[in-house]
């Protein structure tokens, strides 16, 4: 079981000069001997078994405190790790030099070992930890109330989950005991957050239903100019319609490429064109009541004219940028979200399909393949899936990820790929359309968060043949409207901030 150099006749080590230069002979119990080349070596400890219990190097992976309640977890990447050598401890990963400890095993207390540690070589302090459990892959260590799971392997401990006791399972039943965050309310279809919202009247549908009302404006954005609308510049909607530029509702924008992805019948159920330069868009009000909001073409722009909502490619008008107009007007009224900017996956969607049930996956809470068995699940279903990242710049397929921001969950086109996370920013070259394809790589995996929402009254609409998403080619131009420095830098200064999604 242990891998280590435990001798128990005698060591027989050539003049110095030779020990150095090629190594040590080794006498083994049977009479046999063996060289063990050893170039770099500084020191040989020869430990005889019955005074340890641990040896080697082990590489920390999860951290819990159980005098919390809940108890705190932290999750570990295997930096850090400690090496037993006998009667020596080398604690690392912590600072640039490992601290090193006199080591003692004094014992067991109960059915746990338990061994001491005294810092040297200008190390300071001491402690006692218990051994509460040991096998090849897996040691766990007790400090009072806090257990560290050390693993064999860097890639073991960085594989790790917030809860080591979970087992890998396909079962989606199973999966689903790992969900957190539930948005269910006992008082309104729409999900907690709505929860004693305004409660619509007369005057506000009047309101709501007149395209002269223009909604307030958000994001220093001045203006409402006249635009020309094209709806459905594909035939049908795509997520490639939805493409954000200076409003950081980017759930909202990744709500609206889920609709288009899974209920694109859904979209052109929902808005009608009045046939006057007006759109009415059916909506929800907090009490999940239907509530009709009427828009007209005009578009909110900056001092310049230039269009700061969403918009399709080549700045084209389309049902997404009707969609977020409809929804700063509603907000307007509700004041829910004051402004939209930072608006939850799970208050955007209800306000369309009347439905705010929801519930989350948090980063590191499934292994990579219950995450992928989860989405592919969900996305079958006709959930709409939107996800994000805790950690910024790691790769994926050519495009990066980005944190404080939001996703749209498709099927992959790549066999490679676990599945694809499209950025409403859209950036990427024509064939992408900013879709990341998700590799089967743990330390990019357990980065990744999921909320996953009902479908409501959008569930009859989900189309047949769920396929990845293949975007439709477009040509770019010089004119196209990028993602306002605004955003782009707040996630460039602000790369771990994971409190509101822009």
């Amino acid at each position: 079981m242990k891998k280590i150099l435990l001798i128990f006749s005698a060591v027989l080590v050539f003049c110095t000069e030779q020990a150095t230069a090629q190594g040590i002979i080794i006498r083994h119990t049977d009479g046999e001997l063996s060289l063990e080349r050893t170039p770099n070596v500084e020191e040989i400890i020869v430990v005889p078994e019955a005074n340890t219990f641990v040896f080697g190097k082990w590489y920390l992976g999860w951290w819990q405190n159980t005098a919390t309640s809940p108890a705190t977890n932290i999750s570990f990447d295997g930096t850090e790790y400690m090496t037993f050598a006998g009667t020596e401890l080398i604690w690392g990963g912590r600072t640039s030099k490992p601290d090193t400890y006199t080591l003692s095993f004094s014992g067991t207390t109960g059915n746990n070992p338990f061994f001491r540690a005294r810092g040297k070589n200008g190390t300071s302090g001491s402690f006692t930890w218990y051994i509460t459990k040991q096998t090849d892959d897996q040691l766990i260590l007790k400090d009072g109330n806090v257990y560290r799971y050390f693993y064999k392997t860097k890639e073991l401990a960085a594989d790790v989950l917030m809860d080591p006791s979970h087992t890998e399972t396909k079962n989606i039943t199973n999966i689903n005991k790992y969900q957190s965050g539930s948005s269910n309310s006992s008082k309104t279809p729409m999900g907690r957050h709505f929860e004693d919202g305004h409660k619509t009247t007369d005057d506000d549908r009047t309101w709501l239903a007149d395209p002269t009302q223009e909604p307030n404006t958000v994001a220093s954005l001045t203006q409402w100019v006249a635009k020309t609308v094209n709806l459905y510049p594909y035939g049908d909607p795509q997520p490639a319609d939805v493409n954000q530029h200076a409003i950081g509702d980017c759930c909202a924008c990744a709500v609206f490429a889920s609709f288009a992805y899974l209920y694109p019948d859904f979209i052109k159920h929902i808005i009608t064109d009045n046939g006057n330069k007006t759109y009415t868009v059916a909506m929800y009000d907090p009490a999940g009541q239907p509530v009709d909001v009427c828009v007209s073409n005009k578009i909110l722009c900056d001092k310049n004219g230039n269009i700061g909502q969403v918009t399709g490619k080549n700045n084209v008008v389309t049902w997404a940028t009707i969609l977020e107009k409809a929804l700063i007007k509603w907000q307007t009224i509700y004041k829910e979200d004051p402004g939209v900017e930072g608006i939850g996956t799970e208050n955007v969607s209800p306000l369309f399909t009347g439905n705010g049930d929801s519930f989350a996956f948090s980063p590191n809470s499934l292994y990579t393949s219950e995450l992928k068995t989860a989405i592919e699940y969900y996305l079958g279903q006709g959930y709409i899936c939107v996800g994000g990242f805790n950690k910024a710049d790691l790769m994926c397929g050519t495009l990066k990820t980005v944190t404080g921001h939001a996703f749209t969950y498709m099927l992959s086109t790549q066999d490679s790929s676990i599945f694809g996370m499209r950025n409403p920013w859209g950036i990427g070259d024509n064939h992408e359309d900013g879709v990341l394809e998700i590799p089967n790589n743990r330390l990019i995996v357990q980065t990744i968060d999921a909320r996953i929402v009902s479908p409501g009254a959008a569930a009859p609409y989900l189309r047949q043949d769920l396929l990845p998403y293949t975007p439709p080619a477009y040509v770019r131009m010089a004119t196209d409207l990028g993602v306002a420095p605004r955003l782009l830098n707040r996630h460039v200064e602000n790369p771990n901030e994971e409190t509101e999604l822009w």
